[in-house]
């Protein structure tokens, strides 16, 4: 061996190591993002009010003082029970007579690219969607094999037909869910009439797969979002006009909440300062807030907002239209009259079961210059969608301590909030179309009232500060990640995980043999 003619290509190999152990340890960093919460459930701009360790919950309905000067009065009389107190108050309401946004139908996969199935849930009602073609209709039964009762969920598709893993009986979508194979049955003998799946009624519309809960079939269609979106791709996400961004995600408390949390836009410039796709410290400010009396009913209301600024310059509200069962939709022109950019919004909020929800995220933008479209077209999708998950997650560490709180509270949330008329109008709202219509819920916490069942899943759960059980803190890295949350769902940040870890393992590969030479 010629140690000496060995010594310069050693030395080149040398020098590059430290590029090699840099780009390692980059796309390790990279691989584990998406499998980890920051350390910070919250923004690291609130460390007074989130940071503080061991802080009581205050009990703010005793201070009269402040409830004459910030509260507005017109919250009615609190009682703490299953069902508001007096029939005048509620409105006939049926939450199985209505279409739920399960999931979008780019999360459907095709039967070409996986064998997998798609596992669904509405108020805690267990489901499974397929399809038997490549870009075909997506089926919905619910997640119970008729033999024996096992979970479809954890079956796979087998020449297009639903199979279950336990037997391996088989279920064709296409003609109602008939079992049209049994491994275990004689050759001459007929399969039981009964062996059948429970089908549910299931329309993709707007690239959204939504399902009726109804026991009769439906006489109206899935609630649309209009402004031609019916036009999109709905497995790429394209359209001739929109710049559109969906994104999904599952988060560990009741859906109200998260209701709650996306009609208040005064919480954005706190809770996301200096996180992108969030707001600045800075901007925070009293809004103009208008709930529109008449429009109360049991499909929801409608609203507008906009900031003190914005009226001082004769911007134009955002509209806003909260509708059943958890829609919350908006369309406005941010920048003003005179500015191009007009923006529309479609946020569902979908109970899965107590305890948790789903947040199917749609906002597109049309209007925008022709280097920002540029942008955000070069921008991948799954480093889009990391931001949202930490976006979220900043959320979800106030938003468990909330629920929490109530789980320790005697007081209905009338009195343990302080809502201000410039700023909480729509949380108001809200809650009170709950108080109406949440004797027709399996579940609901209204603003006076609520069900007793309500808070079932916090049975189990330490009633401590997350500071000091950190363990039990429902949106910390101990119970799920960000990969349950997100990642295992959606196809695209799945896929660039996949690469992101082979590439991993590749510069590994590369390192060790590059120290072994």
């Amino acid at each position: 061996y010629d140690y000496e003619r060995s010594m310069p290509e050693m030395r080149t190999i040398g020098s590059f190591l430290p590029l090699l152990l840099a780009g390692c340890c980059a796309s390790i960093r990279s691989c584990d993002a998406w499998a980890t919460l920051p350390h910070s459930l919250t923004s690291s701009a609130l460390p007074s009010s989130i940071q503080q360790k061991g802080r009581a919950v205050p009990n703010l309905h005793h201070d009269s003082r402040l409830k004459s000067s910030t509260i507005d009065s017109a919250i009615p009389t609190p009682t703490t029970s299953a069902s508001p107190s007096s029939g005048d108050t509620t409105i006939p309401y049926d939450w199985k007579n209505q279409w739920y946004a399960t999931t979008f139908a780019s999360y459907v996969t095709n039967p070409s690219e996986s064998a997998e199935v798609t596992p669904i849930s509405v108020f805690g009602e267990p489901m499974v969607l397929w399809r038997s073609e490549d870009n075909g209709i997506v089926f919905c039964a619910d997640d119970a094999c008729p033999h024996r009762a096992a979970s479809l969920s954890e079956g796979r598709l087998r020449d297009g037909k639903l199979e279950c893993y336990y037997h391996g009986w088989q279920f064709d979508g296409e003609k109602d869910g008939e079992c049209n194979f049994i491994p275990q049955l004689e050759k001459d003998a007929q399969i039981p009439k009964l062996a059948c799946l429970k089908m549910r009624e299931c329309r993709t519309v707007e690239g959204i797969v939504w399902v009726w809960m109804g026991e009769k079939k439906s006489t109206v269609g899935p609630p649309e979002q209009g402004d031609g979106l019916d036009t999109m791709d709905p497995m790429t996400g394209k359209h001739e006009e929109y710049i559109i961004n969906d994104f999904q995600i599952d988060l560990p408390y009741d859906h109200s909440y998260l209701v709650e949390n996306l009609i208040d836009p005064a919480h954005i410039p706190i809770s996301h300062d200096a996180t992108p796709g969030g707001g600045k410290r800075e901007n925070a400010q009293a809004y103009e807030m208008i709930v529109d009396k008449q429009s109360i009913s049991a499909t929801g209301f409608t609203g507008r907002y906009r900031t003190v600024s914005q009226k001082e310059k004769g911007d134009d509200f955002i509209e806003v239209q909260y509708e059943a069962p958890g829609i919350i939709r908006q369309k406005g022109m941010p920048r003003g009259k005179d500015n191009p950019l007009r923006f529309g919004a479609a946020l569902h909020c979908m109970p899965l079961t107590l305890g948790r929800s789903r947040l199917l995220f749609r906002a597109y933008f049309t209007g925008l210059p022709a280097p920002a479209k540029l942008l955000i077209n070069l921008k991948p999708k799954w480093l889009g969608n990391l931001n949202s998950c930490k976006i979220l997650e900043q959320d979800a560490g106030l938003i468990t301590t909330q629920e929490d709180h109530f789980k320790r509270s005697k007081y209905a949330l009338k009195d343990d909030y302080i809502l201000l008329s410039s700023s909480d109008v729509f949380v108001k709202s809200y809650r009170q179309w709950l108080d109406k219509v949440g004797h027709g819920m399996p579940w609901f916490q209204g603003l006076a009232t609520r069900s007793s069942n309500v808070d079932d899943h916090l049975a189990e759960i330490p009633l401590l500060p997350p500071v000091l059980d950190p363990i039990h803190h429902r949106a910390g890295n101990f119970v799920e990640t960000r990969y349950h949350r997100h990642v295992m769902h959606c196809p695209t940040t799945r896929k660039a995980l996949g690469r992101i870890q082979t590439l991993k393992k590749g510069m590994l590969a590369v390192v060790v043999t590059s120290i072994t030479l």
